[in-house]
């Protein structure tokens, strides 16, 4: 049996992900496994055709904003419980970033939420997390 020691857990914020992070800060404790949390901010806005550039930049400035709160909320909580962990932001494509990150070779785990913040699109292109579990090598918990 493998034991785990390296876990990536991806996070946007969303209630699945704080149950997510949760589930992942209990199997750190009892393994003593270190944690890497990664969060995607979609580079490009959908509508960046139709707005001009200042206001593009002003709107990634924002989302790189968020994303750097939403990491640090989540290292905290793994600090508080004395949890090694590192945070990486990444940006792009959610599921193509988490799973370039995933498969690097240096985890065991991925965990995340079963479902996130994404909005209309993922009516007409799927979850993030069910284009995770088919890409990445590791083993994969999905957290409801």
């Amino acid at each position: 049996m493998n034991i785990l020691k390296k876990i990536l857990v991806a996070t946007d914020g969303s209630e699945h992900s704080a149950k997510a992070i949760t589930e992942a800060i209990m199997l750190a404790e009892s393994l003593k496994a270190e944690v890497t949390v990664i969060t995607v901010m979609d580079e490009t806005p959908s509508f960046s055709y139709f707005v001009p550039a200042d206001i593009i930049s002003q709107i990634r400035k924002s989302y790189e904003e968020n994303a750097k709160k939403i990491l640090a909320r989540a290292e905290q909580r793994f600090r508080e419980k004395g949890i090694a962990v590192n945070t990486k932001l990444a940006g792009g494509q959610p599921a193509n970033e988490i799973c370039s990150e995933a498969n690097k070779g240096i985890y065991d785990l991925v965990i995340m939420g079963s479902r996130g913040l994404g909005g209309i699109t993922e009516l007409f292109l799927g979850s993030v997390s069910n284009r995770v579990v088919h890409c990445v090598k590791p083993n994969i918990f999905i957290v409801k």
